[in-house]
Protein backbone atom coordinates (compact mmCIF):
# COMPACT_ATOMS: atom_id res chain seq x y z
CA UNK A 1 0.00 0.00 0.00
CA UNK A 2 1.33 3.48 -0.87
CA UNK A 3 2.35 5.78 1.98
CA UNK A 4 -0.38 8.30 1.10
CA UNK A 5 -3.03 5.56 1.36
CA UNK A 6 -1.69 4.46 4.74
CA UNK A 7 -1.87 8.04 6.02
CA UNK A 8 -5.45 8.34 4.77
CA UNK A 9 -6.57 5.16 6.54
CA UNK A 10 -4.78 6.20 9.73
CA UNK A 11 -6.50 9.60 9.81
CA UNK A 12 -9.82 8.04 8.86
CA UNK A 13 -9.60 5.51 11.68
CA UNK A 14 -8.51 8.10 14.22
CA UNK A 15 -11.57 10.20 13.38
CA UNK A 16 -13.96 7.30 13.34
CA UNK A 17 -12.55 5.67 16.47
CA UNK A 18 -13.74 8.63 18.49
CA UNK A 19 -17.17 8.60 16.89
CA UNK A 20 -17.63 4.84 16.89
CA UNK A 21 -16.65 4.63 20.55
CA UNK A 22 -19.50 6.97 21.41
CA UNK A 23 -17.41 9.99 22.33
CA UNK A 24 -19.08 13.31 21.65
CA UNK A 25 -15.86 15.24 20.95
CA UNK A 26 -15.10 16.01 17.32
CA UNK A 27 -11.35 16.30 18.01
CA UNK A 28 -9.79 13.40 16.05
CA UNK A 29 -6.66 13.51 18.21
CA UNK A 30 -8.53 12.16 21.22
CA UNK A 31 -8.11 8.53 20.17
CA UNK A 32 -4.31 8.87 20.19
CA UNK A 33 -3.80 11.48 22.92
CA UNK A 34 -5.29 11.38 26.39
CA UNK A 35 -4.45 12.87 29.75
CA UNK A 36 -4.27 9.51 31.48
CA UNK A 37 -0.88 8.58 32.88
CA UNK A 38 0.54 5.03 32.79
CA UNK A 39 -0.10 4.66 36.53
CA UNK A 40 -3.69 5.85 36.16
CA UNK A 41 -4.28 3.28 33.43
CA UNK A 42 -2.78 0.67 35.76
CA UNK A 43 -5.35 1.57 38.42
CA UNK A 44 -8.13 1.31 35.83
CA UNK A 45 -7.08 -2.22 34.88
CA UNK A 46 -6.81 -3.25 38.51
CA UNK A 47 -10.28 -1.89 39.26
CA UNK A 48 -11.82 -3.53 36.18
CA UNK A 49 -10.17 -6.96 36.59
CA UNK A 50 -9.56 -7.58 40.32
CA UNK A 51 -8.85 -11.28 39.70
CA UNK A 52 -5.80 -10.43 37.51
CA UNK A 53 -2.38 -9.26 38.75
CA UNK A 54 -1.01 -6.16 36.99
CA UNK A 55 2.48 -4.74 37.56
CA UNK A 56 3.98 -1.71 35.83
CA UNK A 57 7.70 -1.04 35.38
CA UNK A 58 9.70 1.24 33.10
CA UNK A 59 11.87 -0.58 30.57
CA UNK A 60 14.94 1.62 30.01
CA UNK A 61 16.07 -0.42 27.02
CA UNK A 62 12.76 -0.10 25.16
CA UNK A 63 12.13 3.38 26.66
CA UNK A 64 8.53 2.58 27.46
CA UNK A 65 6.38 1.31 30.31
CA UNK A 66 6.02 -2.46 30.50
CA UNK A 67 2.79 -3.91 31.90
CA UNK A 68 3.12 -7.41 33.32
CA UNK A 69 -0.20 -9.26 33.35
CA UNK A 70 -0.48 -12.47 35.35
CA UNK A 71 -3.66 -14.48 34.85
CA UNK A 72 -4.30 -18.22 35.06
CA UNK A 73 -0.71 -18.66 36.25
CA UNK A 74 0.65 -17.17 33.01
CA UNK A 75 2.54 -13.87 32.75
CA UNK A 76 2.48 -11.69 29.65
CA UNK A 77 4.45 -8.45 29.14
CA UNK A 78 2.98 -5.72 26.97
CA UNK A 79 4.37 -2.25 26.29
CA UNK A 80 2.14 0.74 26.84
CA UNK A 81 2.87 2.40 23.45
CA UNK A 82 0.70 5.42 24.33
CA UNK A 83 -2.16 3.26 25.51
CA UNK A 84 -2.06 0.54 22.84
CA UNK A 85 -0.49 -2.20 25.02
CA UNK A 86 1.47 -4.16 22.44
CA UNK A 87 3.96 -7.02 22.54
CA UNK A 88 7.51 -5.92 21.80
CA UNK A 89 7.45 -7.30 18.27
CA UNK A 90 4.39 -5.19 17.39
CA UNK A 91 5.82 -1.85 18.53
CA UNK A 92 6.96 -0.92 14.99
CA UNK A 93 3.33 -1.41 13.84
CA UNK A 94 1.70 0.81 16.46
CA UNK A 95 -0.12 2.89 13.83
CA UNK A 96 -2.15 -0.21 12.99
CA UNK A 97 -3.90 -0.28 16.38
CA UNK A 98 -6.41 1.68 18.44
CA UNK A 99 -6.08 2.54 22.10
CA UNK A 100 -7.36 0.06 24.69
CA UNK A 101 -8.97 2.70 26.92
CA UNK A 102 -11.27 5.21 25.25
CA UNK A 103 -14.32 7.23 26.20
CA UNK A 104 -17.59 5.30 26.13
CA UNK A 105 -20.68 7.44 26.65
CA UNK A 106 -24.10 6.01 27.32
CA UNK A 107 -25.90 8.13 24.75
CA UNK A 108 -27.40 7.40 21.34
CA UNK A 109 -26.64 9.67 18.39
CA UNK A 110 -29.58 10.47 16.12
CA UNK A 111 -28.56 10.01 12.45
CA UNK A 112 -30.94 12.81 11.53
CA UNK A 113 -28.33 15.17 13.00
CA UNK A 114 -25.32 13.83 11.09
CA UNK A 115 -23.39 16.35 9.01
CA UNK A 116 -22.48 15.53 5.42
CA UNK A 117 -18.85 15.16 6.50
CA UNK A 118 -19.79 12.68 9.19
CA UNK A 119 -21.94 10.65 6.79
CA UNK A 120 -19.06 10.34 4.35
CA UNK A 121 -16.60 9.48 7.10
CA UNK A 122 -18.85 6.62 8.22
CA UNK A 123 -19.20 5.37 4.63
CA UNK A 124 -15.42 5.44 4.18
CA UNK A 125 -14.81 3.76 7.50
CA UNK A 126 -17.27 0.96 6.74
CA UNK A 127 -15.80 0.33 3.29
CA UNK A 128 -14.44 -3.16 2.67
CA UNK A 129 -11.01 -1.73 1.84
CA UNK A 130 -10.76 0.17 5.11
CA UNK A 131 -12.03 -2.76 7.18
CA UNK A 132 -9.27 -4.89 5.67
CA UNK A 133 -6.46 -2.31 5.84
CA UNK A 134 -7.43 0.20 8.52
CA UNK A 135 -6.50 0.25 12.18
CA UNK A 136 -7.93 -2.42 14.49
CA UNK A 137 -8.57 -2.80 18.20
CA UNK A 138 -5.48 -3.69 20.20
CA UNK A 139 -6.61 -6.96 21.79
CA UNK A 140 -3.36 -8.35 23.14
CA UNK A 141 -4.24 -7.30 26.66
CA UNK A 142 -7.52 -9.23 26.52
CA UNK A 143 -5.73 -12.32 25.32
CA UNK A 144 -3.56 -12.06 28.43
CA UNK A 145 -6.39 -11.24 30.85
CA UNK A 146 -8.61 -14.10 29.71
CA UNK A 147 -5.84 -16.51 28.63
CA UNK A 148 -7.30 -16.49 25.13
CA UNK A 149 -4.23 -16.21 22.93
CA UNK A 150 -5.07 -19.54 21.27
CA UNK A 151 -8.26 -21.38 20.50
CA UNK A 152 -7.33 -24.29 22.77
CA UNK A 153 -6.63 -21.97 25.69
CA UNK A 154 -9.84 -20.03 25.10
CA UNK A 155 -12.03 -23.12 25.00
CA UNK A 156 -10.49 -24.41 28.22
CA UNK A 157 -12.08 -21.44 30.01
CA UNK A 158 -15.56 -21.63 28.49
CA UNK A 159 -18.69 -22.12 30.54
CA UNK A 160 -21.86 -23.59 29.08
CA UNK A 161 -24.77 -21.64 30.55
CA UNK A 162 -28.23 -20.34 29.79
CA UNK A 163 -29.19 -16.71 29.30
CA UNK A 164 -32.95 -16.23 29.65
CA UNK A 165 -33.40 -19.96 28.99
CA UNK A 166 -31.28 -19.88 25.83
CA UNK A 167 -28.01 -21.90 25.76
CA UNK A 168 -24.82 -19.91 25.30
CA UNK A 169 -21.09 -20.46 25.84
CA UNK A 170 -19.08 -17.67 27.49
CA UNK A 171 -15.74 -17.21 29.17
CA UNK A 172 -16.35 -18.25 32.77
CA UNK A 173 -15.36 -14.84 34.17
CA UNK A 174 -17.85 -13.04 31.92
CA UNK A 175 -20.46 -15.71 32.57
CA UNK A 176 -20.45 -14.68 36.24
CA UNK A 177 -21.29 -11.11 35.24
CA UNK A 178 -23.96 -12.23 32.77
CA UNK A 179 -25.64 -14.07 35.65
CA UNK A 180 -26.11 -10.67 37.34
CA UNK A 181 -27.49 -9.09 34.18
CA UNK A 182 -29.89 -11.98 33.69
CA UNK A 183 -31.19 -11.74 37.25
CA UNK A 184 -31.74 -7.98 36.93
CA UNK A 185 -33.70 -8.35 33.71
CA UNK A 186 -35.85 -11.21 35.06
CA UNK A 187 -36.75 -8.93 37.96
CA UNK A 188 -37.53 -6.01 35.65
CA UNK A 189 -39.82 -8.21 33.55
CA UNK A 190 -42.14 -8.72 36.52
CA UNK A 191 -43.24 -5.07 36.42
CA UNK A 192 -42.12 -3.80 32.99
CA UNK A 193 -44.26 -5.02 30.06
CA UNK A 194 -41.67 -3.92 27.47
CA UNK A 195 -38.95 -5.98 29.15
CA UNK A 196 -41.31 -8.95 29.46
CA UNK A 197 -42.08 -8.72 25.73
CA UNK A 198 -38.35 -8.50 24.96
CA UNK A 199 -37.67 -11.74 26.83
CA UNK A 200 -40.56 -13.48 25.11
CA UNK A 201 -39.26 -12.46 21.68
CA UNK A 202 -35.73 -13.82 22.13
CA UNK A 203 -35.11 -16.71 19.73
CA UNK A 204 -31.49 -17.46 20.61
CA UNK A 205 -28.31 -16.01 22.06
CA UNK A 206 -24.83 -16.33 20.58
CA UNK A 207 -21.72 -16.10 22.72
CA UNK A 208 -18.38 -17.77 22.00
CA UNK A 209 -17.52 -18.22 18.33
CA UNK A 210 -13.93 -18.57 17.12
CA UNK A 211 -13.93 -16.23 14.15
CA UNK A 212 -12.70 -12.97 12.73
CA UNK A 213 -14.74 -9.79 12.38
CA UNK A 214 -16.45 -9.67 9.00
CA UNK A 215 -14.16 -8.07 6.35
CA UNK A 216 -11.43 -7.61 8.96
CA UNK A 217 -8.13 -9.37 9.78
CA UNK A 218 -8.71 -9.16 13.53
CA UNK A 219 -10.47 -11.59 15.87
CA UNK A 220 -13.98 -10.87 17.00
CA UNK A 221 -14.52 -10.42 20.73
CA UNK A 222 -16.88 -13.38 20.37
CA UNK A 223 -13.75 -15.49 19.92
CA UNK A 224 -12.67 -14.48 23.43
CA UNK A 225 -16.02 -15.51 24.89
CA UNK A 226 -16.67 -11.98 26.17
CA UNK A 227 -19.37 -10.89 23.71
CA UNK A 228 -22.99 -11.96 23.33
CA UNK A 229 -25.59 -11.39 20.61
CA UNK A 230 -29.30 -11.43 21.44
CA UNK A 231 -31.50 -12.31 18.49
CA UNK A 232 -35.24 -11.52 18.55
CA UNK A 233 -37.89 -13.31 16.51
CA UNK A 234 -38.07 -11.83 12.99
CA UNK A 235 -35.76 -9.05 14.20
CA UNK A 236 -38.85 -7.44 15.66
CA UNK A 237 -39.75 -6.58 12.03
CA UNK A 238 -37.01 -3.95 12.15
CA UNK A 239 -33.34 -3.65 11.17
CA UNK A 240 -30.81 -5.01 13.63
CA UNK A 241 -27.39 -4.69 11.95
CA UNK A 242 -25.82 -2.11 9.62
CA UNK A 243 -24.01 -4.70 7.48
CA UNK A 244 -27.20 -6.40 6.33
CA UNK A 245 -28.44 -3.13 4.84
CA UNK A 246 -25.12 -2.34 3.19
CA UNK A 247 -25.09 -5.78 1.57
CA UNK A 248 -28.51 -4.99 0.09
CA UNK A 249 -26.98 -1.95 -1.64
CA UNK A 250 -28.32 0.70 0.71
CA UNK A 251 -25.60 3.38 0.58
CA UNK A 252 -27.39 5.42 3.22
CA UNK A 253 -27.66 2.64 5.79
CA UNK A 254 -26.17 4.93 8.46
CA UNK A 255 -29.21 7.22 8.10
CA UNK A 256 -31.79 4.57 8.94
CA UNK A 257 -33.93 6.21 11.66
CA UNK A 258 -33.58 4.95 15.20
CA UNK A 259 -37.28 4.05 15.22
CA UNK A 260 -36.65 1.65 12.33
CA UNK A 261 -33.87 -0.23 14.16
CA UNK A 262 -34.58 -3.06 16.55
CA UNK A 263 -33.25 -2.30 20.02
CA UNK A 264 -33.45 -3.94 23.41
CA UNK A 265 -35.50 -1.89 25.89
CA UNK A 266 -33.58 0.95 27.54
CA UNK A 267 -33.87 -0.83 30.90
CA UNK A 268 -32.17 -3.92 29.47
CA UNK A 269 -29.36 -1.87 27.93
CA UNK A 270 -28.88 -0.16 31.29
CA UNK A 271 -28.71 -3.51 33.08
CA UNK A 272 -25.89 -4.58 30.76
CA UNK A 273 -24.01 -1.30 30.98
CA UNK A 274 -24.33 -1.14 34.75
CA UNK A 275 -22.43 -4.44 34.87
CA UNK A 276 -19.65 -3.38 32.49
CA UNK A 277 -20.97 -4.33 29.02
CA UNK A 278 -20.89 -1.89 26.13
CA UNK A 279 -23.73 -1.95 23.59
CA UNK A 280 -23.08 -2.15 19.86
CA UNK A 281 -26.10 0.02 19.17
CA UNK A 282 -24.09 3.07 20.22
CA UNK A 283 -21.57 2.59 17.41
CA UNK A 284 -21.85 4.45 14.11
CA UNK A 285 -21.59 1.04 12.41
CA UNK A 286 -24.31 -0.21 14.70
CA UNK A 287 -24.88 -3.76 15.83
CA UNK A 288 -27.95 -3.55 18.03
CA UNK A 289 -28.01 -7.20 19.10
CA UNK A 290 -24.43 -7.05 20.38
CA UNK A 291 -22.99 -6.57 23.89
CA UNK A 292 -19.37 -7.05 24.92
CA UNK A 293 -17.70 -6.91 28.31
CA UNK A 294 -15.37 -3.94 28.81
CA UNK A 295 -15.33 -2.98 32.48
CA UNK A 296 -12.13 -0.99 31.90
CA UNK A 297 -14.12 1.64 29.99
CA UNK A 298 -16.55 2.16 32.86
CA UNK A 299 -13.73 2.09 35.43
CA UNK A 300 -11.91 4.75 33.41
CA UNK A 301 -14.97 6.98 33.43
CA UNK A 302 -15.60 6.43 37.14
CA UNK A 303 -11.99 7.01 38.25
CA UNK A 304 -10.78 9.61 35.78
CA UNK A 305 -13.81 10.83 33.86
CA UNK A 306 -12.70 14.45 33.91
CA UNK A 307 -9.46 13.52 32.14
CA UNK A 308 -11.37 11.82 29.35
CA UNK A 309 -13.09 15.02 28.33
Amino acid sequence: MKKSAKVFFLLLNIFCFVFLAGAQEEDPKWSRLSNLTPKEELEIFRAAYPWVDFELDYDKQVKDWALKITSYKKTTTLYRAEGLYLPKEELPNRDHYWRVIYKYTRTLDDPANFSEEKKQMIRDYASTENRKNGAVSSKFIFGAIYDCATRAATESHLRSMTLWNKPVNMHRQVGKVLDKVEAKVWKLAKTDKEVAAFLKAIVRCYGYNWRQIRDSPTRSFHSYGIAVDILPKNWGNKIVYWGYEKQKGNKNWMLIPLKSRWMPPAAVIKAFEDEGFIWGGRWAIWDNMHFEYHPELFAAQELYGEKLK
